[in-house]
């Protein structure tokens, strides 16, 4: 998992921890979730409590000032000898100024080493290497140039952390720094307060869950879950037995109706497929599907009833196939990349924009607006300053 745009599983682990209890939310007529009760300190307190919030030299950040309004971040990784060196670039993608690089930090190989903002930029959560552990968890705050730990302990990583979009609360994997069978999804307050288990071991996985996106009002997170296949299910905030979604690896959470869309990707003659999920009612419609590819994105219009996605040949090739837009219903489906060979598209803030990441080299990558094909920006990938003194 790198960043934002895609979700790599590498994860060589057999999870064979014994199951936690937890305390069951109360299912509606119609089967939809509700919320659960908050479990005792008892059933989800970590282990050994994490340290106070205190800065830390993991991730090395640069003040950048106020975020602007129409912005994006661009997470360009490199490999190094222990994993792999990040550096996080914010976009101003009205061109008003330049683009920066807001942090670097090194982490281990993926799944290690991701990123998550909240809608406006303003907090970022970090999973970078510690110095008491060898993945420690960080809140990055990019206009004052600040960083502080949320989680550390010696013997234990934090994997795919999960910001919600108001910057309140997280989520992270508490993963064993040797290997083995995880301690499941924690979740905390930025504010402060010790992170509590909201997902116990699953001993019928086959590797540790991964957040996949909170809901708007920071109530549900949507996570992956992976026995036989590859399954999204949602927990609660306060902890409970949640909710079984269906199979799926990507997802995308809409504001107004609160409404998932989930990727389901298919195999040998299975066809991949894109569908919604209605948080109030449980109810599942299928909006687009498609034989021998795989959707590798999705994500809902900030404001319209449309989405985009994206199609690929195979699962190691980004945009392949193509990036589409199609109504919410899943009618009028239309290919906009126009041949560039543009990947890892991005609604703005506002939904006026689509910008990609595309063409470039092992020293420069470009940032185009999709629709209009316009260049926004030119990122270094290893250092120096763009476009000429990129390393």
């Amino acid at each position: 998992m790198r960043g934002a745009s895609g979700l790599l599983l590498v994860v060589v682990v057999a999870c064979q921890a014994p199951p936690v209890a937890v305390p069951p939310s109360t299912p509606s007529a119609t089967g939809t979730p509700t919320a659960a009760p908050s479990p005792s300190a008892s059933e989800t307190a970590a282990t050994t409590p994490s340290p106070a919030p205190t800065p830390r030299p993991g991730v090395r950040a640069t003040a950048v000032g106020t975020i602007p309004e129409s912005f994006r971040y661009v997470a360009l990784d490199v490999p190094t000898a222990d994993g792999f060196l990040t550096r996080l670039w914010l976009v101003d993608l009205t061109g008003g100024r330049g683009p920066v690089v807001v942090a670097d930090w090194e982490a281990p190989a993926s799944p290690a080493g991701g990123y998550s903002a909240s809608a406006d930029g303003r907090t970022v959560l970090v999973a970078a290497t510690g110095s008491r552990s060898r993945v420690a968890l960080y809140l990055l705050r990019p206009e004052l140039g600040t960083t502080s730990v949320l989680f550390e302990e010696p013997g234990w990583i934090a994997l795919s952390p999960a910001l919600s979009a108001d910057g309140a609360v997280f989520a992270f994997t508490r993963y064993p720094d040797g290997g083995g069978s995880d301690d499941g999804l924690y979740a905390g307050p930025i504010a402060g307060g010790e992170p509590r288990r909201i997902v116990a071991p699953d001993p019928q996985a086959i590797a540790p869950p991964l957040a996949l996106g909170w809901s708007f009002d920071a109530a549900w997170l949507a996570y992956l879950r992976t026995r036989g296949s590859s399954d999204v299910v949602l927990a609660h905030r306060s902890g409970g037995s949640g909710a079984e979604i269906g199979p799926g690896d990507r997802v995308s959470w809409r504001r107004d109706p609160p409404q998932l869309l989930v990727a389901a990707n298919g195999s040998g003659a299975d066809p991949s497929r894109i569908y919604t999920y209605e948080l109030a009612t449980a109810a599942k419609v299928e909006v687009a599907r498609v034989e021998r590819a795989f959707f590798s994105f999705v994500q809902w219009h900030p404001h319209f009833d449309r989405f985009i996605y994206v199609e690929s040949t195979d699962r190691g090739r980004e945009a392949s196939g193509g990036i589409w837009i199609r109504n919410a219903d899943g009618s009028a489906p239309t290919r906009f990349d126009l041949g560039s060979g543009a990947y890892a598209p991005e609604w703005s803030r506002d939904g006026t924009l689509v910008t990609a990441l595309t063409g470039g080299d092992d020293s420069i990558v470009r940032l185009i607006e999709l629709f209009t094909g316009r260049q926004v920006a030119v990122l270094c990938r290893r250092g120096g300053t763009p476009p000429a003194d990129c390393v």
